[in-house]
């Protein structure tokens, strides 16, 4: 094994034997590398592994057969995926395994959205189908006595997981991942605490972070590369970990793994030409907000709910406020940012060259 996945591997080795990791008792399970590496290090490597709690996988799959309306309109291109490796690694490991199987109707009308929507303050749409998925799988997990959940948050960000990255070079990579990690942010934990669990994540480790932002691991020849004959992003964990069921795996969105890639065509048939354009005007005029498509639509029922009409709520987010305000929402943007997390306008603040 080459220096630099040999150290990467012995890291999270030593990481994932931590009582942070041994304390987890279930795990998100999407069946990606992140969360094939977090489970079967600490189920099959970690020395004393039977002092780990793990136990019981959940797993959210969308079934194509479960929504006559996208069913009928061939809104599936394939089936989702993450259920196929996440199998695998649950069989692999002997975990308990949850699959769940809501139908489209319940992720766009139920508890889990609702739930998004009011922690995160959100109605964008790219947010919602990702973290819709989570928040059910949650839920689940609170469900089921869990109080300790397992994730592989941060890899992507810190490991070049995103196609974009993957054209940058040795100069601009480790300069736009340390801007990252000074802005990146995971819906699972804000949800979590909601529901009064915690969630942990071995990439999020400091010693973590520092090694794949330092001149060392930051390098884009550690991260981009060939692996099992395509390039991927994430090199140094596959190369570290070329045993695990998903170590040859390509990077997919949750929402493409599980299935919610479907929400914004199904969105285009559930409303109307005619009430959207209504809605629009009605969002414009009484909310001073920018809604831009039918989906966005379903989302911003929610979030006027939830924000727009509750003062408490309202009161807790700034907006309009004297500059750095998203044109579309006019809710306050993060510093430095060029992405509003309310609406998820972008750019919503021109971007410096």
């Amino acid at each position: 094994m080459d220096a630099e996945p040999e150290y990467i591997r012995n890291m999270l080795l030593d990481v994932l034997s931590s009582e942070e990791a041994l304390a987890c008792d279930a795990v998100l399970l999407s069946g990606g590398l992140d969360t094939s590496i977090a489970s079967e290090a600490v189920k099959l490597h970690i020395d004393n592994r039977d002092d780990s709690k793990l136990r019981t996988a959940i797993t959210l799959t969308i079934d194509p057969q479960q929504n006559s309306l996208a069913n009928s309109n061939n809104l599936f291109v394939q089936e989702p995926q993450d259920v196929v490796y996440a199998r695998r690694i649950a069989h692999r490991l002997c975990l308990e395994h949850h699959i769940l199987t809501p139908t489209l109707d319940e992720l766009l009308a139920g508890e889990a959205l609702d739930m998004c929507v009011r922690v995160l303050g959100t109605f964008d749409g790219m947010e919602l189908r990702n973290a819709v998925v989570i928040a059910t799988a949650l839920m689940q997990a609170k469900k089921l006595g869990c109080t300790r959940v397992l994730t592989g948050d941060g890899a992507d960000e810190l490991f070049a997981g995103y196609s974009f990255m993957h054209s940058m070079n040795d100069d601009d990579l480790p300069r736009y991942t340390k801007n990252m990690v000074k802005t990146m942010s995971f819906c699972a934990f804000p949800l979590a605490a909601d529901l009064g669990i915690k969630v942990w994540s071995p990439f999020l480790d400091p010693r973590v972070v520092e090694y794949a932002t330092s001149d060392r691991g930051g390098l884009k020849s550690i991260k981009v590369g060939e692996f099992d004959g395509s390039v991927h992003g994430k090199l140094v964990l596959r190369k570290a970990f070329p045993e695990v069921i998903s170590a040859a795996r390509k990077k997919e969105p949750i929402e493409c793994g599980s299935g919610t890639t479907v929400l914004p065509k199904l969105a285009e048939l559930l409303v109307s030409d005619s009430t959207f354009q209504q809605e629009k005007r009605e969002a414009l005029e009484k909310y001073d907000l920018v809604v831009r498509d039918k989906e966005h639509l379903l989302y911003f029922r929610r979030f006027r709910a939830a924000v727009l009409d509750s003062p408490e709520a309202l009161a807790r987010m700034k907006r309009y406020g004297p500059d750095d305000t998203c044109p579309d929402c006019k809710f306050r943007l993060k510093d430095g940012s060029s992405f509003c997390n309310v609406c998820g306008l972008y750019p919503a603040r021109p971007i410096s060259k």
